[in-house]
C-alpha cells in the first residue's frame, strides 16, 4: 500500500513539474509580443536547452576562477565595440546590436556569455539612418535590468524635465534625442494597434506625419516636443513595471521616445 501511494505521489509531482515547465516555456515571449523560438521545440530539447546553459554558466566561473579565457560556441553574434553606448535618465549602459534577430542580448552580456539581465540593443532591422531606431532591453522587479531607470519616467513629468535628452554613441558616432512621448503599449490591444511601432520600420511621408503625430498624442504627459516628418526617432522599449499592467497582463511594455536633435 505505501508502495503504492509512494508511486501515485512521484507520478503527480511528475506532472506538475512538466505542467509548470511547460507554462514557463511556452509562455515566455519575446521583444515581439510572439512566443520565442523555444515555442517550436519539443520540451525535452527545451529542456536540454535549460541544462546546457547552466553547464555553461558554471564552466564560465570555473574559468573565470582559473583565470582561463571563456569563448560562446556562438561568439559571431557578438559585436560590441568598446565605447558603444546608451545614456538615458541618468545612467549609462553597453550598447550592442543584434546581427540577425535572435535576441541573442537579452540573455547575454558583451562577452557573449549567459546573462539573464542581458544589454540594451539595437533592433537587427534598424539603424541611425533609418526613421526608426529601435532598442530594447529588460527590466524586471527585482530592479537589475539594465533599462530599469525609464521606469522613471513613467507618469512622472518631473523627472523627464530633468532627463528629457538620450545620448547614444556608436562606432565613433554620437547621437543626441531630445525625449517627446512616453507611455505604455501593449500587443494585446486594438485600440494601441498592438505592436505598430514595431512591425512598421518604413513610412512614406504622410504616414510618417500620421504616426509620429499619433506617438506624441499618446503620451502620458505633454512634452512640449514637436515632430514633423523630417524627424528621425528612437524609441526604447522595455517591460512596464507598473503593478496595474505587469501584474495583469505580460504583453505591456513601456516605451520612451526620442527625436534626434
Amino acid at each position: 500500500m505505501k508502495k503504492n501511494i509512494k508511486k501515485r505521489f512521484i507520478k503527480m509531482l511528475t506532472v506538475f513539474v512538466v505542467a509548470v515547465a511547460s507554462f514557463s516555456v511556452f509562455g515566455y515571449t519575446n521583444v515581439y509580443g510572439q512566443y520565442n523560438y523555444y515555442s517550436n521545440k519539443a520540451i525535452v530539447d527545451v529542456l536540454q536547452d535549460v541544462k546546457l546553459e547552466s553547464e555553461e554558466a558554471s564552466n564560465v566561473t570555473a574559468s573565470l576562477a582559473s583565470g582561463n579565457t571563456f569563448t560562446r560556441s556562438y561568439t559571431q553574434n557578438v559585436s560590441y565595440v568598446s565605447g558603444n553606448s546608451i545614456r538615458v535618465g541618468g545612467v549609462t549602459k553597453p550598447l550592442m546590436k543584434d546581427n540577425d534577430g535572435s535576441h541573442f542580448y537579452l540573455t547575454h552580456n558583451a562577452n557573449g556569455v549567459y546573462d539573464g539581465n542581458g544589454l540594451p540593443y539595437i533592433d537587427f532591422r534598424t539603424d541611425f539612418n533609418t526613421q526608426k531606431t529601435l532598442i530594447y532591453a529588460h527590466s524586471s522587479k527585482s530592479g537589475n535590468g539594465p533599462f530599469q531607470m525609464l521606469q522613471n519616467y513613467h507618469n512622472n513629468p518631473n523627472f523627464y524635465n530633468n532627463n528629457k535628452y538620450i545620448t547614444i554613441n556608436y562606432n565613433g558616432n554620437t547621437y543626441n534625442y531630445l525625449i517627446f512621448s512616453v507611455y505604455v503599449s501593449t500587443a494585446n490591444s486594438e485600440e494601441d494597434e498592438g505592436l505598430e511601432y514595431f512591425h512598421n520600420i518604413y513610412y512614406n511621408s504622410n504616414d510618417w506625419t500620421n504616426t509620429l503625430n499619433k506617438y506624441k498624442s499618446r503620451s502620458e504627459y505633454d512634452t512640449g516636443v514637436n515632430v514633423n516628418s523630417n524627424d528621425k526617432i528612437l524609441i526604447l522599449q522595455t517591460c512596464s513595471m507598473d503593478n496595474t499592467y505587469y501584474e495583469r497582463y505580460y504583453r505591456y511594455n513601456l516605451l520612451v521616445m526620442g527625436k534626434l536633435v
